[in-house]
């Protein structure tokens, strides 16, 4: 009994570690950055450090298993499968990849997002106008469906023009958060789904 106590705590350890958000906090002003953040840890991952340069390594050879490239593998299933029945396996993992990121998708939460574009218009005025129009069209349509697809209750979006500048500068910031548990879920299910086209591929 003792032995079932201790698998069922470890057990809900683990559930109640998958209910905590995950957090992706982006910006990008001169350059990405992106911090992932997990309860009282953030771990930055860009930009991240710099490597020395040295000789680059030898291109990795391309890998068999069993003998065979996974082109010859291919191959195989395709002469064993038939070209339409191959098909037919790819596009309903295809279709089953597609739902389980819809259904991710739906417990994807945009916690913040702040844009802010200036588009500079110092050397022709009149160009500088219609490139304002057109690139605020084009934001504030696409931040639109993005809001749509993500409600986001703390939003900023603005688009400026400035006759005395000539560099067009961009400052955005945001932050999503996903439960590990819905992302674990739809992984699972992509894979159970993956494993017939897994098996022609053999």
């Amino acid at each position: 009994m003792l032995v079932l106590y201790i698998i069922g705590g470890v057990l809900a350890f683990l559930f109640l570690l998958a209910l905590i958000p995950v957090r992706l906090e982006l910006a990008f002003r001169e350059g990405f950055s992106l911090v992932v953040g997990y309860a009282f840890l953030r771990i930055p991952v860009l930009p991240g450090k710099g490597k020395p340069e040295g000789p680059k390594p030898p291109p990795p050879k391309e890998e068999k298993e069993g003998g065979l490239t996974p082109v010859d593998r291919l191959k195989r299933a395709l002469k064993r499968e038939g070209f339409w029945g191959f098909l037919h396996a790819l596009a309903d993992f295809a279709g089953e990849a597609a739902k389980a990121s819809s259904r991710m998708l739906r417990h994807l939460k945009l916690k913040k997002f702040d844009l802010y574009l200036q588009v500079g218009g110092g050397a022709d005025a009149a160009e500088g106008a219609v490139r304002y129009g057109q690139i605020a069209a084009g934001v504030y349509s696409a931040c639109g469906g993005l809001f749509t697809l993500l409600p986001c209750k703390e939003k900023g979006v603005s688009v400026g023009l400035d006759y005395s500048s000539l560099e067009n500068i961009v400052d955005f910031s945001a932050c999503l958060s996903l439960r590990p548990l819905f992302a674990l879920k739809a992984g699972a299910s992509v894979l159970w789904h993956a494993l017939p086209l897994l098996k022609k591929l053999r």
